[in-house]
């Protein structure tokens, strides 16, 4: 752990008071109106106790006439790596900055209005019961305790905004200047205390100062601050605090102190130090143990700092915990004190200086409390007031709860923000994988998202039906597809269906093509699309094939159990039908079929869903559950590595399940695919749903996603429907939560009261 440097009152006092960004204070201790400042005009809701003039679109002014710069920032992992980064940016800055953390009930009206907008018409009753279930379930986060939602900002002069995003992006995060309306939203929600979207920009507030806390309309607010900074940090120290899920704004103030006088300091610290040595030699003493370690940490600490590789700044931490009432604020107090306490900090309750403590807590970048503490840079790095992420994008679906950061996860694949739509679920069986897939794809057709489940056991089907989707069994009369439609003028579209159509055929003759033959059927599959057809499909196609004299007679002859054999139904010209009106599910119940024709039917189906998100691009899922019984084979490994690279063109969404996790990662020669294919088709989903696993598999699973030691041994034990979501390269232990609607619906099955004592039923 990193020692912290503490000056003495000697020194501390040769060091400004403040940082540039506050003007002198005046007689009453606010800040002095600069000369020619506009004339205070607050905003609505806000007296000009606040210290805000008035907004600009790209920023506040306060009072002292001062511009300033807000910028939101997103979380990333706590790592070595990141925190290293993060001193290297802080080295880099020579302005002071504000880093604000703030912590509040989540605001979910908008994505509850949203979603009603967005469901269909024509649900079904129990479809629409869920779906007002949901919604209902999302204000019940709004009000349930411990659930938070996180935000994370900068704050500057407006002149130095540019410098500061260029800072955060060296440290590998991500930044965006606020303005407008969320700005100011921003504004108001952090004096008020709350979410930015509970306010309206007219909103008025009776706001109160105490001797110990501040009232905001029906509610308390208590400011504190830092006064005795622990002697060591530990990184993660502030995560500590925030977990303990009381809402909060937390406020980092930094001003760089220049190295030439940083450097003037620590020799003088060090000349004081060495020469109470000396005279404590001559008494025939020795000096203290502290007094040594201060002058190693002295000594160390200055040589840095005379080597560029360190900095000093003034460092100044508030917080402004709020609550609903008295007792709850003084439990919360209570917590936060003891998290201090529990590393030799201390909080000071700011008696009658609550006005200054709210103040400093506002993105606002004033340190109206006035104490500074100096610290290097190191120091401040294991604060990382960025830390954990949350995957909130206040668009999509629920995806559940985040044990970490006690948010909810809501994101929409299809909207743009991500590099495809595809998710990757692997788990042992019974963790849950199939409810927290169904619930998925039940949220999803609940506002418009078309569903296709490939389903190898049977187990989806009940669901679609109850959810007024559909069933087609693959190989029985009247159920068949027609993935030969290829009605594109897109001449890459073309190559790349062909292409598809080779592999669909080499699965279902159940062996590899040699060259000769695959050199044929190429032929034979460009030649049929090259001349226009009214109708084509697999019975034209076999058809050309036989007529076609120039071409390889044995190519119909392995194809005919598919014409005119017990496969005849498989592929029928029924897919036009598929096409023209879809469902908002659609299950391929495989259950029927033999194991080794399951492959073969999986990608006539996939072929089909391919065809209409290629005829008609809009949001759609494919669920292909037990991918692994297709991967084992080379050229379906291949087929769906492609789909899963092209899915995202259509804006299709593949989501693949497997309960085989070490057989599709583990590389082994003997076997005919090796984990290359499977590692591929991983890398081509922007989203991992990890859930239980097996003791087998987790070294497997541990190195594919480079997963700390801690989280293999989560995952070994973590209850079910609890797992852990990879997300724009962080990770997100979450709790899939559904109502009890949305469950009844899930395990809804015909005969359910007869069939619950039965083990099996449900992959839950």
């Amino acid at each position: 752990m990193k020692q912290l440097i503490e000056l003495t009152k000697r020194g501390a006092a040769l060091l400004p008071g403040r940082v540039a960004a506050s003007a002198p204070p005046t007689e009453g201790g606010d800040p002095a109106p600069r000369a020619g400042a506009p004339e205070p005009k607050p905003p609505p809701g806000l007296p000009l106790a606040f210290m805000l003039s008035h907004f600009e679109d790209d920023g506040p002014v306060r009072l002292d006439g001062v511009k300033l710069g807000v910028c939101e920032v997103l979380g990333l992992e706590l790592d070595e790596p990141k925190l290293g980064s993060f001193a290297g940016a802080l080295n880099a800055c020579d302005f002071p900055l504000q880093l604000l953390v703030r912590q509040h009930p989540p605001g979910l009206g908008k994505l509850r209005d949203d979603l009603e907008r967005a469901q269909p018409p024509d649900l079904p009753p129990r479809t629409k019961a869920a779906a007002e279930s949901l919604r209902r379930l999302l204000g019940e986060l709004e009000a349930r305790e411990g659930i938070l939602d996180r935000r994370f900002y900068a704050i500057c002069e407006h002149e130095r905004m540019d410098e500061l995003r260029s800072l955060l992006v060296r440290a590998g995060l991500s930044a965006h200047l606020l303005r407008g309306r969320q700005l100011r939203m921003l504004v108001l929600a952090a004096a008020l205390g709350g979410s930015p979207r509970e306010f309206d920009e007219e909103t008025e507030v009776a706001v109160e100062f105490n001797r110990r806390e501040v009232r905001l309309d029906d509610h308390l607010a208590r400011s504190l601050h830092l006064a005795q900074w622990p002697r060591s940090l530990s990184p993660g120290f502030l995560q500590g605090l925030m977990a303990a899920g009381a809402p909060m704004d937390l406020s980092l103030h930094l001003g760089p102190i220049p190295a030439a006088v940083a450097a003037r300091t620590l020799e003088w610290q060090k000349v004081r130090f060495e020469s109470a040595r000396s005279l404590s030699m001559r008494k025939g003493k020795s000096l203290s143990s502290e007094a040594e370690i201060a002058l190693e940490d002295v000594m160390r600490l200055r040589d840095e700092v005379q080597r560029g590789r360190e900095r000093l700044f003034h460092a100044s931490l508030s917080l402004t915990l709020h609550a609903p009432d008295e007792e709850t604020l003084a439990e919360v107090t209570q917590t936060a004190k003891a998290h201090f306490a529990s590393t030799l900090g201390k909080l000071d309750a700011l008696p009658f200086r609550q006005r200054e403590g709210l103040l400093s807590t506002l993105p606002l970048g004033l340190n109206a409390v006035a104490v500074w503490r100096t610290l290097d840079t190191t120091s401040l790095a294991f604060l990382y007031p960025f830390s954990p992420p949350d995957l909130d994008t206040r668009g999509g679906d629920l995806r559940g709860i985040d044990l970490r950061a006690s948010s909810p996860v809501v994101y929409d694949p299809w909207d743009g923000t991500h590099l495809n739509a595809n998710t990757a679920v692997l788990a042992r069986s019974g963790s849950g994988k199939s409810f927290a897939t169904k619930l998925g794809v039940l949220r999803g057709l609940c506002r418009g998202v078309v569903a296709y489940v490939i389903d190898p056991e049977g187990e989806y089907a009940d669901m679609a039906r109850a959810a007024g989707g559909r069933v087609l069994s693959p190989g029985v009369a009247g159920q068949g597809m027609n993935p030969f439609v290829i009605d594109s003028g897109d001449a890459e579209e073309l190559l790349q269906r062909i292409g598809s159509l080779r592999r669909l055929i080499e699965v279902m003759v159940g062996e590899p093509l040699g060259a000769e033959r695959r050199a044929a059927l190429d032929h034979a599959l460009a030649a049929y699309y090259a001349q226009p057809r009214e109708r084509s499909g697999f019975a034209d196609f076999f058809s050309y094939l036989k007529d076609d004299a120039e071409g390889d007679a044995s190519l119909a002859r392995l194809l005919r159990p598919f014409a005119t054999g017990s496969l005849r139904h498989l592929l029928t010209d029924e897919g036009d039908d598929l096409l023209t009106n879809e469902a908002l599910v659609t299950v391929f119940d495989l259950h029927l079929l033999e194991p080794e024709l399951r492959p073969a039917a999986t990608m006539v189906c996939t072929e089909t869903v391919w065809a209409a998100a290629a005829r008609d691009p809009r949001p759609r899922l494919l669920v292909v559950d037990e991918v692994w019984s297709i991967m084992q084979h080379p050229e379906g490994a291949a087929f769906m590595v492609s789909m899963a690279k092209r899915a995202r063109k259509h804006r299709l969404g593949l989501q693949f399940i497997t309960q085989d996790v070490q057989d599709l990662l583990a590389e082994d020669s003997s076997r005919a695919i090796t984990g290359h294919s499977g590692r591929a088709l991983l890398q081509n989903a922007a989203f991992k749903l990890l859930l239980q696993q097996d003791a087998a598999a987790i070294s497997t699973v541990g190195d594919a996603f480079d997963l700390p030691a801690d989280l293999q041994r989560w995952l070994l034990s973590c209850p079910r429907g609890d797992g852990l979501l990879l997300a724009r390269g962080n990770r997100f232990p979450i709790r899939i939560e559904a109502t009890p609607e949305e469950t009844e619906l899930v395990e809804w099955r015909p005969g359910s009261q007869r069939r619950q004592e039965q083990p099996g039923d449900e992959d839950r």
